[in-house]
């Protein structure tokens, strides 16, 4: 059951991609970038539960913090309109 959620996962996640590649706006694209990394983030936390390795959580734990500070940092990179 737990693989098959795995699975799943990551058909959101290639379907996700697709609202990044085509997303009319640079807005759009960001919020898709955020669902990726999320979504990233539940499979790690998954493949940790399946292959019972506790490291995987501390890696999920570095990646999520690394996905908000990246988000933060290019939302205010586009609503300063590039200026660094």
């Amino acid at each position: 059951m737990i693989e098959i959620t795995a699975y799943i996962i990551s058909f959101l996640v290639m379907i996700t991609a697709i609202r990044i590649i085509i997303g009319p706006t640079i807005w759009d694209r960001l919020l898709g970038y955020n669902l990726v990394m999320s979504k990233i983030l539940m499979l790690i936390v998954l493949f940790s539960v399946i292959f019972e390795k506790s490291y995987l959580l501390d890696i999920a734990i570095t990646y999520s913090l690394i996905g908000f500070i990246s988000t933060l940092f290019i939302a205010k990179f586009v609503k300063d309109r590039g200026k660094i």
